[in-house]
């Protein structure tokens, strides 16, 4: 298998870049075809299982939602559930997201590590797979089938509406390659919370917030944030030119209209700590100088200071914050910001330990947010996962990785979660993540080295086929 990777390397890596070329953020469906999440979206499902049926294995289109490939036969599956949709690109890329470039050995484009390039590796190496054990007449136990998901980024429906409405059955073993190697045995458990708060007329006030914008996704650091304040023009000025001096902050005019764009640092919404909220240093700007222009709204004023300090990235002012020796403590993403016409929402991605009991978690979390003010307007909640150590499919696929790489590292916990958690118990997360390499998920010029997706050819065909055998 790892000579049939060798002599097909440049078919992988230039599939790859072509899937990268489609843009598949979801968006609204597409009236009258299977596009529930867009056409971009559907595009890239559509590609890929025609890629999969040239390749000699069975597909099946979901209504959009989600597709699969498969040889083999047999009652027990092998799964290998990726996904195709991505986040949008946001700001400070170098390089076209789209482009699927390949430079000093990197593969740059939205997708390249999160989660396109992994998904296509397996991909190739469930080709190898079919191709080697044909040709050489050895028979598999085991059906191997690649599962697409097309809104993991966003709410799962592609999942719910695959094992759900299509009636798709669970793999007996799966891993999804979504993540780190060796392995993550342990994810969180996850729950979005969408909070409200009303912004009442605040009477003869010289300068308020009109509108408030940041974030693209719950699962995203907002590296973008922009308000607009109206009210007196003596106050807006004064008030422009006390902003324009704090760093990551630039004004403009908009006929009667301050507009104030604040930049951050995007990172996964798994590790927030990591990146530099914009959302957080927009709303810091306006409360902390407020005293200098002596005009800002109080209720204004009143949900920019206490959502500053409920954005904790430990969830300490939402009276979550800890841990269980599992893995990192819990982490509290504020992803997405929106005020408008009397209404201020706040988004929340919390990732809590995988022993907690999430729902007394989110209890917390409601009643610490509803002591000023918030209420939930909207949430979801994924249970976390732990594969104990001497279960399957965690033995076989440990023993594949430290037989191909010699590294002896053990099993990991995480804070992000996979399309594992959708096969609990018998699913895990497998590469493609090394410790040397870039966090660049959801950041500007996502990448890949081209070597280390080759690589996870190797170590995915071996893992299918010794799963299947």
């Amino acid at each position: 298998m790892d000579a049939w990777v060798d002599a097909h390397a440049e078919e992988i890596v230039r599939a790859i870049q072509e899937v990268l070329r489609i843009p598949s953020v979801k968006d609204l469906p597409t009236a009258g075809t299977n596009a529930p999440f867009g056409q971009p979206v559907a595009d890239a499902l559509e590609h890929t299982l025609t890629l999969c049926r040239t390749l000699g294995m069975r597909t099946e289109n979901f209504d959009g939602f989600a597709g699969h490939a498969e040889f083999g036969e047999g009652e027990e599956i092998v799964g290998v559930l990726g996904h195709l949709d991505v986040v949008p690109p946001g700001k400070d890329w170098t390089v076209d997201p789209w482009g699927g470039l390949i430079e000093d050995g990197w593969l740059f484009g939205r997708g390249a590590s999160d989660d396109k390039g992994p998904t296509y590796a397996a991909l190739f190496a469930a080709r190898a797979v079919l191709d080697v054990t044909r040709n050489a007449g050895i028979p598999l136990t085991r059906k191997v089938r690649l599962i697409f998901g097309c809104d993991e980024e966003s709410d799962w429906k592609c999942m719910e509406h695959y094992f759900g409405a299509a009636g798709q059955v669970k793999p007996t073993v799966a891993f999804t390659p979504d993540a780190d190697f060796p392995l993550v045995y342990a994810e969180k458990g996850s729950f979005t919370g969408v909070v409200e708060r009303p912004v009442p007329e605040d009477a003869g006030r010289s300068l308020y917030v009109s509108s408030f914008h940041a974030g693209l996704r719950a699962n995203m650091v907002p590296d973008e944030a922009v308000a607009r304040l109206r009210g007196d023009a003596e106050v807006r000025d004064l008030a422009a030119h006390v902003l324009a001096r704090m760093p990551n902050i630039t004004v403009s005019t908009d006929g009667d209209t301050l507009v104030v764009h604040a930049r951050g640092v995007s990172a996964h919404g798994a590790s927030p700590q990591e990146g530099t909220n914009a959302a957080v240093v927009l709303m810091r700007a306006l409360t902390d100088n407020s005293s200098a222009f002596d005009d800002l709204s109080g209720t204004d004023f009143a949900w920019m200071e206490d959502l500053t300090r409920r954005a904790a990235p430990d969830g300490s002012a939402l009276d979550i914050a800890g841990t269980d020796g599992i893995g990192t403590p819990l982490t509290s993403n504020l992803g997405i910001v929106h005020l408008d016409t009397g209404t201020v929402r706040a988004t929340f991605n919390v990732r809590y330990p995988v022993t907690w009991d999430g729902e007394a978690t989110i209890g917390r979390f409601a009643a610490a947010l509803a002591s000023s003010g918030w209420s939930i307007c909207h949430r979801s909640h994924t249970p976390s996962l732990y594969v104990p150590q001497d279960r399957e499919p965690v033995k076989t696929l440990l023993r594949v990785y430290r037989e191909q790489t010699g590294d002896l590292r053990e099993p990991l916990a995480m804070g992000g979660r996979t399309y594992a958690t959708s096969v609990a118990p018998v699913g895990v997360a497998f590469g493609p993540g090394m410790p040397e390499d870039p966090e660049v998920a959801h950041r500007a010029d996502e990448r890949i080295r081209v070597d280390r997706l080759l690589q996870c050819v190797r170590i995915y065909a071996h893992a299918i086929y010794e799963l299947a055998k």
